[in-house]
């Protein structure tokens, strides 16, 4: 190796800093003189010069004019002992750091060694528009400005606002103006920032259940009281949340997708729920996640077309649209939480990826966004009707439910067959499987495997479905 003067230097400083903690060079005593141990070293005097100036700078040692060098005198004898660990029983963390670490994010850990057949919750890559999202990106870096160097708009770039507000109003018929959307990272995010300016500690709030784990799990971390209300096909009971909390202060829903049996909230029960939270004085948190992907019927607009009282805060994603990579979603925020819902944001992370965000506005006023999702979705229902053929041929262990939208089903399993034995044989074989008892905020009602599709190519559909079957029989 290369040694120069620096590396020498570093050298003798580590040596006498060493030998100072470790008590071998006592407070007060004398070290030798520049010359005499740059002679003993075999190295340039002024290296042992540089390494003292070194050691007085950081309080080490101390100069006496006429005198030498000498370490200082309020340094211990000796280094401080070895750290003693604390009892096992202890924690490190504050009583709400210690509740944090344990909230649940997801139903099973995204191992490195489990590829993404039948994995939930996740768009195909292969189908991600690289060639169109490079020519943007290009775009973006050629004409870069400053607004791009800097901190992020703490709302989200303008422009992305405004292809936002356009995008909805064509596509989900909600007219939003792009003063009232606020650019987050994810859906996640956006449910975060709401539990924390809506809810004080211990505060009831509903959740479906089954429902969304990662939602449930920022109501959790805000410190609030989840209610599971039962969900089935036709999404929340709304009569059962009065009955169990009717003076709740939030709603948790997906209206148009619950997760993960897909139900959709009939029209009289969207009144409902509208009708209890002016009452109740709540508001409604709208996860419209995977509402682009409806495979029967037709798609079902937000919730907050037919709000009229300001009580529901509309969340959005590019995950499922574009890459979760993206980190980029949206919030569509009544016009008097605007302010504070920005300003949390921005004490969360200073803003979101500026470069992303222009990106993305370029991909959709360039008028891509409409055909790319339209192309997923014809593809998407291919892998959909192929897994189920797949899984009806060849793994009759399993019954589908076929959800009526999303990018996943429900796979129920026998009475009596142990759900996690069945989720560990099936990722043991590759298959990204997740526990359905996992969605339940309260006692499953029945045992099965979330099964995603559109991370699993048609012709691959038949070997996942034979693969699944062998992991269940093997238990």
């Amino acid at each position: 190796m290369f040694i120069t003067d620096q590396t020498r230097q570093q050298a003798v400083f580590d040596r006498l800093r060493k030998g100072i903690l470790a008590g071998a060079l006592p407070a007060g005593a004398r070290l030798p003189p520049t010359r005499a141990l740059a002679s003993e070293l075999g190295v340039a005097r002024q290296t042992v010069v540089l390494a003292y100036e070194r050691l007085a700078a950081e309080g080490y040692v101390r100069a006496r004019t006429g005198s030498g060098t000498f370490v200082a005198p309020d340094l211990p004898d000796a280094a401080p002992g070895p750290a003693v660990p604390a009892p096992t029983a202890a924690s490190p963390l504050s009583r709400r750091g210690q509740r944090l670490a344990t909230v649940p994010a997801s139903a099973a850990p995204r191992d490195a060694g489990v590829g993404t057949l039948l994995a939930g919750g996740l768009p195909a890559a292969d189908l991600f528009p690289k060639d169109a999202w490079t020519r943007c990106a290009a775009r973006v870096l050629k004409s870069l400005s400053s607004d791009l160097t800097g901190y992020p708009p703490p709302q989200g770039l303008e422009e992305l606002r405004a292809q936002i507000a356009a995008h909805l109003a064509a596509t989900r018929g909600l007219l939003a103006d792009p003063g009232n959307i606020v650019v987050t990272a994810g859906t996640q995010q956006a449910l975060r920032i709401a539990a924390e300016l809506l809810l004080d500690p211990d505060d009831t709030v509903w959740v479906e259940d089954p429902g969304y784990i990662a939602g449930r799990g920022a109501l959790l971390a805000a410190g609030a009281k989840p209610v599971p209300v039962p969900s089935d096909a036709e999404g929340l009971d709304v009569a059962a949340g009065i009955e169990r909390a009717p003076n709740a202060r939030l709603a948790l829903v997906a209206p148009s997708h619950a997760t993960p049996l897909g139900g959709a909230l009939p029209v009289a029960q969207r009144l409902a729920l509208l009708d209890w939270a002016g009452k109740a004085n709540a508001w409604i948190l709208e996860d419209d996640c995977d509402s682009e992907f409806r495979w029967s019927g037709h798609p079902l607009p937000p919730l907050a077309t037919l709000d009229r009282a300001g009580r529901v805060i509309y969340c959005g994603t590019f995950s499922k649209t574009l890459a979760p990579a993206l980190r980029l979603g949206f919030a569509v925020v009544p016009a008097p939480l605007v302010a504070a819902f920005v300003r949390l944001g921005t004490l969360m992370d200073r803003g979101i990826d500026a470069l992303n965000q222009a990106v993305l506005a370029e991909f959709m006023r360039q008028g891509l966004l409409a055909p790319h999702v339209r192309r997923m979705r014809t593809e998407y229902a291919r892998r959909r009707a192929a897994l189920l053929a797949a899984i009806t041929q060849h793994a009759p262990s399993v019954a589908p439910i076929p959800a009526p939208g999303g990018l996943h089903m429900v796979g129920r399993l026998p009475d009596g067959m142990d759900e996690a034995a069945a989720v560990r044989a099936c990722r043991a074989r590759g298959l990204a499987v997740s526990p359905l008892a996992a969605y339940f905020a309260g006692p499953p009602r029945m045992a099965g495997l979330v099964m995603g599709f559109a991370g699993t190519p048609t012709a691959l559909a038949a070997h996942a479905a034979r693969r699944l079957e062998a992991a269940l029989q093997s238990g």
